[in-house]
């Protein structure tokens, strides 16, 4: 995945949440929606630009030695797959409560992925 992507571990939404606690209800809960929102974003483009490898190795699969690199590549991306987009609702549904109305939206967003 992308070293750009949004960290979504324990401590990082937890460094990202102590950083609103002076802001108003409101706020905080736009900030966690943007947060949610960039990340969901950074997962799409992580995403797009792994699947291009893939294709590329799958075309180069032709060749049966290059299946030792494609098999192992595929397997790594459903996996990277998979864990990006359960660390995005894991961080929804911590914040359910904060999201409100947008919860539904973002959860629908990434179910789709």
């Amino acid at each position: 995945m992308n070293n750009s992507m949004i960290s979504l571990d324990p401590s990082a939404l937890s460094a990202f949440t102590a950083s609103l606690a002076a802001l108003p209800r409101d706020e905080v809960r736009k900030a966690k929606s943007l947060f949610i929102r960039n990340a969901i974003a950074d997962y799409r483009m992580a995403m797009k630009s792994t699947k291009g490898f893939l294709i590329m190795f799958g075309i180069m699969s032709i060749i049966p030695i290059f299946l030792l690199i494609t098999i192992p590549a595929f397997i790594s991306y459903k996996a990277a797959k998979e864990n990006g987009k359960q660390k995005i609702i894991n961080a929804l549904e911590v914040w359910k409560e904060y999201l409100a109305d947008d919860y539904l939206q973002l959860i629908q967003q990434i179910e789709k992925q």
